[in-house]
């Protein structure tokens, strides 16, 4: 684990993938795009980030928010990064973190 470098919202593929995740998350959730936790779209930013400017290839994305992983997941494969990331429900970790 560690801390993300601040997300650089310029980036058109940042943006792109984390307009897609808002608007997964509202279809799922039947929410409006500006209820949406900015948390949320971070997190495909955030893997985006890892994927372009790191040398990582694939990576795991733990979140006990469903909509917001599976909306991660459908953004980046759209967006070119298919099979490059993985979402795991946090609750299957409970017991080994607590």
């Amino acid at each position: 684990m560690r801390v993300a470098d601040p997300l650089d919202y310029t980036e058109t593929t940042v943006s792109a993938v984390m307009d897609r995740v808002r608007g997964y998350i509202a279809r799922a959730s039947n929410r409006p795009e500006d209820q949406i936790e900015k948390a949320d779209t971070a997190l495909a930013g955030v893997s985006v980030h890892l994927l372009t400017q790191t040398d990582v290839d694939f990576l795991y994305l733990v979140t006990t928010d469903t909509d917001a992983g599976r909306g991660v997941v459908a953004a980046l494969d759209a967006q070119g990064f298919e099979g490059q990331v993985e979402y795991r429900n946090g609750f299957e970790f409970i017991d080994e973190i607590a």
